[in-house]
């Protein structure tokens, strides 16, 4: 993917200063309805989508583990930098082409819209538990 500059963003939002993130601390924020997390490490920051992609958990309230982002419900693994699990290559979080322009980060809304069109969010917040619904309910679940 080729980097965006701040002029080639549609629909620029801001989402954070990028001083203000902690390295390797997943921090949280959301687009339309769109939960995201962004990870900061070294000069950079990823903008990834916010929801474990096994049972929905936000990935803001997780961990990292050197260069993995691990969910904090049940440890699933996805690569900072890509999204993509090294566990398995076949789960892949959305990875949102970031700007960091004087000093804030950036992404486009016109990318977060057209991702909600093909990935309609499973989350209402006007529901009971709605953040926090489970996207794949198992009857043996205790968490």
């Amino acid at each position: 993917m080729n980097k965006k500059t701040f002029t080639q963003l549609i629909e620029p939002v801001a989402l954070a200063q990028f001083d203000d993130l902690p390295e390797k601390q997943p921090q949280h924020a959301r687009v339309e309805r769109t939960d995201l997390v962004l990870i900061r490490y070294g000069d950079a920051v990823s903008v990834l989508y916010g929801r474990c992609l096994h049972r929905g958990a936000l990935l803001a309230d997780g961990h990292v583990d050197g260069h993995n982002l691990i969910c904090g419900l049940h440890n699933w693994d996805y690569r900072i930098d890509t999204g993509i699990s090294e566990y398995n290559n076949s789960e892949v979080l959305k990875k949102f082409a970031e700007v960091i322009h004087e000093g804030t980060v950036y992404i486009d809304r016109a990318e977060v819209v057209a991702y909600e069109e093909l990935n309609p969010p499973a989350f209402d917040d006007s529901q009971y538990l709605g953040r926090y619904v489970d996207t794949h309910p198992e009857a043996p679940e205790p968490y």
